[in-house]
């Protein structure tokens, strides 16, 4: 179904890729090229292609042999020998970056908004019944785009095409927002895998007055693990954020695989509230049952009535219709032609293992039926949000609170 997103894969983690190849390739390796670890401290004025990009394309190689490997053996390439080549080409060429000590500084000022209470209250809507959205501008944009609320990860991220029209004018957005701070890898266990800049200093404008400064993760390459012509077509996510209908991810949660911080943790919490139409940041969060992580904790559900069953939940309101366990589950309650709960199935999470504290109920239906997969976690999806108001502090930090209020 369009739209599958369930969870962040943790922030360079996993395979990895070459980066380079592709229609949007030179935005890749010009912007990369200002992110290499040594060039906040040492990189002069004016560096050559290949001595700046030769430590971030040579860890890669190993890894992007590998990836292709795994998609078809018979196309695994000795392709070390192609980039040396290509670098050694580019080497001629200079490429004008931020001074030093300006990079320094915008280092040393970059940070998160000042704290603040709040509350701003942000118009939410919910696209195709599964996808909560809020609109901000970036950069100082005249035009907002939206942004699917993601309690599932952290860090808000855009793809570099919507920073321009034409290669030229996304390179001259990337090269305006200054010196990156770092470079990594990431992905979305719904079809795709990103490689991302991570700016601390980018103004991105909400409603209600509500202006962040960062940090903002900007994506520059990716592919679709399961398709190997989308590592030379660099547009998976493109095509990842086409099928849920927006232009970013609006990453929030606390204690998530990633790819960063979410840009509201100054103002203490956040409560998606789909019934009332609002994201509102700050504040106070709402009254309820608290449970420790956000969005990840350890709830008690129970399948049409059955005994309850402890499960790691990942309350996430991007994972469109969510995904149990079939673990949990008997033969008759799915379908394995499908991976797809039964519509009829009642599903009821308790946050307490004697069932008195309920969190949310609710019975499938044909729009809303859970994916079934292996493992022993999953992942509430939206259908909560849909009930009710619920909240995520970012306290404790590196853990954060979940509230289900009402």
């Amino acid at each position: 179904m369009a739209g599958r997103k369930k969870q962040a894969r943790k922030a360079g983690a996993g395979r990895r890729v070459l980066v380079g190849v592709g229609a949007s390739a030179g935005v890749l390796l010009a912007a990369a090229a200002m992110a290499t670890g040594s060039a906040i401290t040492a990189a002069p004025a004016h560096a050559d292609f290949e001595d700046l990009l030769d430590p971030i394309i040579q860890p890669l190689l190993s890894s992007f042999a590998d990836a292709v490997s795994a998609v078809d053996p018979a196309a695994a390439l000795d392709v070390t020998s192609w980039t040396d080549s290509l670098l050694s080409s580019l080497g001629s060429f200079d490429l004008a970056l931020p001074s030093t000590d300006s990079a320094l500084a915008a280092a040393a000022t970059a940070a998160e908004p000042a704290a603040s209470t709040g509350p701003y209250d942000l118009p939410l809507t919910v696209l195709e019944g599964t996808e909560p959205t809020v609109n901000a501008a970036i950069d100082g944009s005249s035009t907002s785009v939206p942004l699917l609320v993601d309690t599932g990860s952290s860090g808000l991220v855009i793809p570099s095409t919507d920073l321009g029209s034409n290669f030229v004018s996304q390179l001259e957005a990337l090269y305006s927002l200054g010196f990156p701070t770092g470079i990594s890898e990431s992905g979305y266990s719904g079809g795709v895998d990103y490689i991302y800049l991570t700016y601390n200093d980018v103004p991105v404008t909400y409603a209600d007055g509500l202006t962040t400064n960062g940090p903002v993760d900007i994506e520059v390459y990716s592919w679709d693990p399961s398709n190997f012509g989308s590592l030379f077509t660099n547009d998976a996510f493109q095509n990842f954020l086409s099928g849920n209908d927006v232009n970013g991810i609006l990453g929030i949660g606390e204690n998530t695989a990633g790819p960063g911080t979410s840009p509201f943790e100054s103002f203490g919490n956040v409560t998606v509230d789909v019934p009332g139409k609002e994201l509102i940041v700050g504040g106070e969060p709402v009254t309820g049952t608290s449970l420790s992580g956000a969005p990840i904790s350890t709830d008690y559900i129970s399948i049409d009535g059955g005994p309850l069953q402890a499960v790691s939940n990942d309350v996430d309101s991007g994972g469109v219709t969510g995904t149990i366990p079939a673990s949990l589950l008997t033969s008759s309650e799915y379908n394995s032609s499908t991976d797809l709960v039964n519509p009829g199935t009642t599903i009821a999470v308790y946050a307490d293992k004697a069932g008195t504290e309920e969190l949310y109920h609710y019975t499938v239906t044909a729009a809303n039926e859970p994916f079934v997969v292996s493992g022993s976690s999953m992942d509430s999806g939206v259908e909560p949000f849909l009930l009710g108001p619920i909240s995520m502090e970012y306290t404790p930090v590196g853990t954060g609170t979940t509230i289900f209020g009402g």
